[in-house]
């Protein structure tokens, strides 16, 4: 049995052999096929965080403080942080719930624990409270609540001051939010 050579030549006028020119594709097609397949690798990541964008986006919009002053005569409107006729300075959104504050177990200094344990018992009252802490300013927090979903408050003493009063109050027995968060702006607003 004789070994096949496969490579193909093929003879030219001068009798010599040269290999056959292989058919390959441009630059061009494979820049072109690397695009599309890097856009096929992109597009759904790009798809599933659009929510998260927008949203953020949105908060920024709804917390944004406005930058012309008020017409003389006029009040500004109303912003996160402005205090409402209802004595609130937040507009109450999101959950209302404990699902998402931190396991109060996680944290080894029994302060801390504490804070985080309140926030399981009061989220509703919590959820409506404007928190001086300044988390607000940067889009993230938008009531003392959502101090406690992250490690926001493990450092702040505002946040957790803010929880204790109102855990104190409502064991008192207080359950209007608005006097609650009246004695939080005593204790933690700035003043003057």
């Amino acid at each position: 049995m004789k070994h096949r050579d496969h490579s193909r030549k093929t003879a030219n006028t001068h009798g010599t052999s040269a290999p056959i020119a292989t058919h390959r594709p441009d630059g061009r097609r494979w820049r072109l096929l690397a695009l599309l397949i890097l856009a096929l690798a992109v597009l759904p990541a790009v798809y599933a965080l659009l929510p998260l964008i927008t949203r953020r986006r949105l908060l920024r919009l709804v917390t944004a403080k406005p930058d012309l002053p008020a017409a003389p005569g006029r009040q500004p409107a109303w912003q996160v942080g402005m205090l409402r006729p209802d004595g609130l300075r937040i507009i109450p959104s999101g959950r209302s719930d404990a699902s998402h504050v931190l396991d109060p177990n996680q944290f080894s200094d029994k302060d801390i624990r504490h804070s985080y344990w309140v926030a399981t018992q009061i989220p509703a009252v919590l959820n409506q409270l404007y928190c001086w802490c300044g988390c607000e300013n940067r889009g993230v927090h938008r009531s003392n609540l959502q101090c406690f979903e992250d490690k926001m408050a493990v450092d702040c003493a505002v946040c957790q001051g803010t929880a204790e009063i109102a855990y104190q109050m409502t064991r008192n027995g207080v359950r209007d939010a608005g006097k609650i968060q009246a004695a939080v702006d005593a204790k933690w607003a700035p003043k003057g």
